[in-house]
């Protein structure tokens, strides 16, 4: 069609619109005669993606991050853009580059009631996969800006508004970080709202410039300071920047550095001031964060690094390290083997004490093979939530169970309860001694890790981190090797060199239960023999560092399929699922799906 192709040209009647989006929703006119590509290619990935063609279903993300350079740098602009618009009937919205709402300001009521009304606030995603055509869906999956007026877009609750979405790409990287939106109601002048779109991401895109020299200038003046009253090992780093002094390079070699990257980064995210952690080597290495800030937010952090020497639990001879002793484990690293001994050592004393980890990695497991070692004779107890309607004979039956002599009652999934309910489970525990004939009572506590705390929590003295899978990769081995014996009660079935490599260079979101349901699923495709790559499921060739929705997943393994049945070839495979090529190429990117290593 003539004229822009992000601008509706002028005789674009919405009746003509509407009766083709009809047309093609019924399936009645495939290509809709008048209808910009951009529009009809949109509207074809949002029919791909089943998205609602009468009301929007927008998911909506909890706690989105607000302090993040985008954000930061943006709501200035965006107020002073807010204030001249006052009075007219429009919207500004800031989304970050999954399309989730960050900011959003209306200078009127009406403009704010109506998009309210369709869920275009803070929090919510409006992805083109989740909500179909749409000034931001579209800008994201174009990488361009996006025009969508009235009819155009796919869910029909739309169709009152016209919207301009404007990609905003970090000025370093040149990577999408988040668009941004003008919303108004329909038939309002295309090149007006996307000028004036384009005007503010390029204001944003300057000041997000300015604040990232902020950030880095004040990343190495904290990274400087330290280094100079500090002659032991400094390393710094935020998104874009990685430094680290001489000391850091010849006291640890290049791959502990990178397991000594991964738990710096997890402990920014979680904001602890101090961490202590293992290393392949079976070096202990003591992190102290400090952060390093700007007006516009945090600029990234520096981390002081004390190093210990392996002590004696663990053995490094010969390169064989000494085997865990607890049945039912697996795994010799010193990650994993810290936290077994100080499970043991509380576990010993009598201490009441708290496990946490992330979901899947093994903190059940782990306190059972604990207790099978101390005491195999004597009763454990497993108590998961309760139900909000069965409080009450909840903390009845958990009352009975503490009076069992010489009992371990395990409190699962902590993280679950009300601040209610935990409240009265301290106090039920703080009553009394909860002493038997057999000995006292053991209460331990399991939780996920990063959960706030609680009241139960402080009852708890002691806690014991289980490392993530990614933090003791040099255990996959061996893991891999104990479950199978596990699912298949036998030995017959190894895996190859090549198919562990694969194994160990994936993120395990989901831990050692995500482990044992690759391998479960894999046993049913090879019984017996030896696994080759080529035999583990879809996930495998995912990269993802967060665990897909089950609709996702059974996108990325339609694709992985497809690709393995059509020898590697994107374009073949998305014509034998019924995908365009252009789609094809973004899911193989979204899912972080690799090229398979087919034995010779």
């Amino acid at each position: 069609m003539a004229g822009e192709p992000g601008i509706r040209p002028s005789g674009y009647e919405d009746a003509e619109v509407s009766h083709a989006r009809d047309r093609f929703l019924t399936g009645t006119g495939e290509g809709p005669p008048g209808i910009r590509r951009v529009i009809l290619a949109s509207w074809e990935r949002s029919r791909e993606s089943k998205v609602n063609v009468d009301r929007i279903v927008a998911p909506f993300v909890r706690d989105p991050d607000l302090e993040a350079p985008l954000a930061r740098s943006a709501a200035p602009i965006l107020e002073v853009l807010h204030e001249k618009l006052s009075g007219e009937v429009v919207s500004t919205i800031l989304t970050d580059h999954t399309g989730v709402v960050l900011d959003r300001r209306c200078s009127s009521f009406p403009i704010s009631q109506a998009l309210d009304a369709v869920q275009l606030a803070p929090g919510f995603s409006y992805a083109e996969q989740f909500v179909g055509t749409n000034g931001i869906g579209t800008a994201i999956s174009n990488r361009s800006a996006a025009f969508v007026d009235g009819r155009e877009h796919y869910t029909g609750e739309l169709g009152q508004f016209a919207c301009a979405g404007e990609p905003i790409r970090d000025p370093i990287r040149g990577k999408v970080v988040g668009v941004l939106d003008i919303t108004t109601w329909s038939r309002t002048p295309g090149p007006m709202l996307i000028a004036l779109a384009s005007a503010t991401a390029r204001q944003i895109e300057a000041e997000l410039l300015a604040q990232s020299g902020q950030r880095e200038l004040a990343l190495m003046r904290e990274y400087m300071k330290i280094c100079q009253r500090s002659a032991g090992p400094v390393l710094a780093l935020n998104n874009d920047v990685l430094m680290m002094n001489d000391s850091l390079r010849q006291l640890i070699d290049p791959a502990e550095q990178q397991t000594l990257f991964g738990y710096a980064v997890d402990t920014m995210d979680d904001r602890h001031a101090l961490r202590t952690v293992e290393l392949p080597s079976g070096r202990t290495a003591h992190l102290r964060y400090s952060p390093a800030t700007t007006e516009a937010g945090r600029a990234g952090g520096v981390f002081q690094i004390r190093l210990e020497r392996p002590t004696g639990a663990v053995s490094f001879h010969g390169g064989n390290r000494k085997r865990t002793a607890l049945p039912g484990l697996a795994g010799t690293g010193p990650a994993w083997q810290r936290c077994v001994e100080q499970a043991s050592s509380c576990y010993a004393t009598g201490d009441w004490f708290a496990i946490e980890g992330e979901p899947g990695a093994g903190k059940l497991t782990l306190l059972r093979a604990v207790h099978h070692h101390h005491d195999p004779g004597r009763p454990l107890r497993v108590i998961g939530p309760p139900d909000a309607a069965e409080v009450d004979s909840w903390l009845r039956a958990l009352s009975e169970d503490l009076t069992i002599p010489g009992a371990t009652v395990v409190l699962t999934q902590a993280e679950k309860l009300t601040d209610q309910q935990a409240a009265a489970i301290a106090d039920l525990l703080s009553d009394d001694c909860w002493d038997t004939p057999d000995g006292p009572i053991r209460v331990v506590l399991t939780h996920t890790t990063g959960s706030p705390d609680t009241a139960l929590r402080s009852i708890f003295p002691r806690t014991v981190e289980v490392p993530a899978l990614r933090h003791h990769l040099d255990d996959l081995p061996e893991l891999v090797h104990h479950l199978l014996c596990q699912l298949t009660k036998s030995e017959q079935l190894t895996c190859s060199p090549q198919a562990l490599a694969q194994l160990g260079r994936l993120n395990w979101p989901g831990n050692v239960g995500q482990l044992r349901r690759v391998l479960s699923t894999t046993i049913k495709r090879r019984p017996s023999g030896v696994i080759e790559v080529v035999d583990l499921p879809p996930e495998c060739r995912s990269a993802s560092h967060r665990l897909l929705s089950p609709i996702e997943a059974l996108e990325r393994d339609a694709i992985v399929n497809a690709l393995l049945e059509n020898d590697e070839n994107p374009t073949r495979a998305a014509n034998a699922i019924g995908m365009s090529r252009a789609t094809i190429y973004r899911k193989i990117r979204q899912y972080g799906i690799s090229s398979a290593a087919r034995p010779a």
